[in-house]
């Protein structure tokens, strides 16, 4: 497995997002790796380490019926990656879809991930669709 940061955060999107393999996805996570989640979502916080990231997503497969982040860039400096694109979900309850831009900044050391944050383009869109 390569350890160049932008090929982890693409082997990772890979495995979650092509394959829907989760175990998959979580194997690029560093034992104490966090993902951070904007508050305001019902799956929003701060997880640390692969048993609460998979929680977490555990969270967003149930709130969802379907989702998908299509990146056009990534940008990188040093063990930074910022994946900018297309992110696109349909709530499960209420069959509503939405898609707005998302940029997704990543921290890998040493070939895995420390720190994945998503910087949703409108959560309030989210918010709305679930109800």
């Amino acid at each position: 497995m390569s350890s160049n940061p932008v090929d982890v955060v693409k082997a990772s999107y890979e495995a979650m997002l092509n394959r829907g393999d989760l175990e998959g996805f979580l194997s690029f996570f560093a034992e104490d790796g966090v993902l951070l989640e904007a508050d305001s979502l019902p799956y929003g916080g701060r997880f640390t380490g692969p048993n609460e990231i998979r929680t977490a997503l555990m969270q967003v497969m149930e709130t969802f019926s379907a989702f998908s982040f299509e990146p056009d860039i990534f940008a990188t400096t040093g063990e930074w990656v910022i994946a900018y694109g297309s992110f696109a979900v349909t709530v499960r309850k209420t069959g509503k879809s939405v898609t707005f831009p998302l940029a997704e900044a990543a921290h890998v050391i040493d070939g895995k991930i420390k720190l994945i944050h998503p910087v949703y383009g409108d959560t309030a869109a989210i918010l709305a669709a679930l109800h």
